[in-house]
């Protein structure tokens, strides 16, 4: 906005009383949203070269750069949960462990075949 608009508005309602316009207002409802719906919004620092590449991309896919951004960071997220979710566990390796140390002890000591 100019300076001769602003000037112009700042003129106008020191002599405007708004007072009824406001309570004329309607108060626009929103509906209310579940805690997954709601968005935070989160600051990250990128090279320039790096959100160029995903300005390019998000084009190419005929969506925004923060469309892309998120759908990227939950895809990376399921991932990283299925892998955690079909890696075997620590008590898991260990028992592997312990069968194959004890199998190959037996078979050292002749008493199981290989």
């Amino acid at each position: 906005m100019d300076e001769k608009r602003l000037e112009d508005l700042a003129a106008y309602y020191d002599v405007h009383d708004i007072d009824e316009d406001i309570d004329r207002a309607r108060l626009q409802q929103q509906k209310p949203v579940s805690r997954d719906e709601v968005m935070i919004v989160s600051s990250i620092r990128l090279p320039k070269t790096t959100m160029d590449r995903v300005r390019e991309a998000a084009a190419e896919d005929g969506t925004t750069p923060t469309a892309l951004i998120r759908r990227w960071i939950r895809e990376q997220l399921e991932l990283r949960e299925r892998a955690a979710a079909s890696a075997p566990s620590q008590l898991d390796l260990l028992s592997q462990l312990m069968h194959r140390v004890v199998r190959e002890e037996l078979e050292e000591a002749g008493l199981r075949r290989t």
